[in-house]
């Protein structure tokens, strides 16, 4: 390492541990982040002699877990599951049509489920099945097409236990479904593969298992981008030697 000084840039790969058992590297992710900080605690023993009373006698360091914490950036359903303390699988909707679908209005200004989301532009709301009045968006009727939903406005042609027939095309969509707050901790493995950009020395962090979990909210509505802080302990698997390993490697020749 010819390099004195290092400043890192470098990717982060993630292996969650669900349940005892590694569910695979995610990644390259982007961090601001990754830090980790060797802990001890002193134990002393001092004097209470007449001339040299609090003088110390001995001491040792007694080695405890060692600290760590990184800051993600980018947020993917994986980043996220790991900031709600969550549990994720992936998630399905298909495509198809809504024709004539009946909707009672219970209630005028209120949303009422229409049981499909991603509708499309080209919808029609009727009062009956068949030769009913078409009813008018804005005027009669309100949508919010991305959850799937439908509002009788006051003042329309609707009223309170009214059937509204609907017609219209909805897309599918797939995604992952994070259900927050079903875990204590998460458990990973981390491996940090960078470079020293000072004489390019590559930097590989092999972080066996930490046990981590966020320390601060994630702010739906933050005017900056946000941030998953995560902070925990490591911990030494078996057959390991140690919680983690750093290797510098000398930049690979062209």
């Amino acid at each position: 390492m010819a390099a004195r000084s290092f400043l890192g840039a470098g990717d982060i790969y993630i292996n969650r541990l669900v349940d005892g058992v590694k569910v695979g590297h995610v990644g390259p992710i982007q961090a601001d982040s990754l830090s980790i900080t060797p802990s001890v605690t002193t134990v002393q023993s001092t004097s209470k002699s007449r001339y040299g009373y609090g003088q110390v006698l001995e001491s040792v360091n007694i080695a405890q877990p060692s600290e760590f914490a990184m800051a993600l950036k980018e947020v993917t359903g994986d980043v996220l599951t790991m900031a709600f303390l969550g549990t994720s699988s992936a998630h399905l909707e298909v495509s198809g049509t809504l024709t004539d679908f009946d909707l009672t209005i219970t209630k005028l200004g209120v949303w009422l489920a229409l049981g499909q989301k991603n509708l499309g532009e080209l919808i029609s709301a009727e009062t009956a099945a068949i030769g009913g009045t078409t009813l008018v968006e804005g005027t009669d009727y309100r949508l919010n097409r991305p959850l799937g939903w439908f509002m009788a406005l006051a003042g329309g042609a609707l009223d309170v236990g009214d059937h509204v027939f609907v017609t219209g095309a909805y897309a599918g969509a797939t995604g992952t479904v994070v259900k927050g707050s079903t875990r204590t901790e998460v458990r990973a493995e981390i491996v940090f593969d960078g470079i020293n950009q000072a004489d390019g020395t590559q930097c590989t962090a092999t972080i066996w298992e930490a046990v981590l979990a966020p320390d601060s909210e994630f702010d739906f509505l933050a005017d900056e981008f946000g941030l998953v802080n995560l902070t925990g302990t490591l911990k030494t698997p078996v057959g390991k030697e140690s919680p983690y390993e750093v290797l510098l490697q000398d930049p690979v020749a062209a």
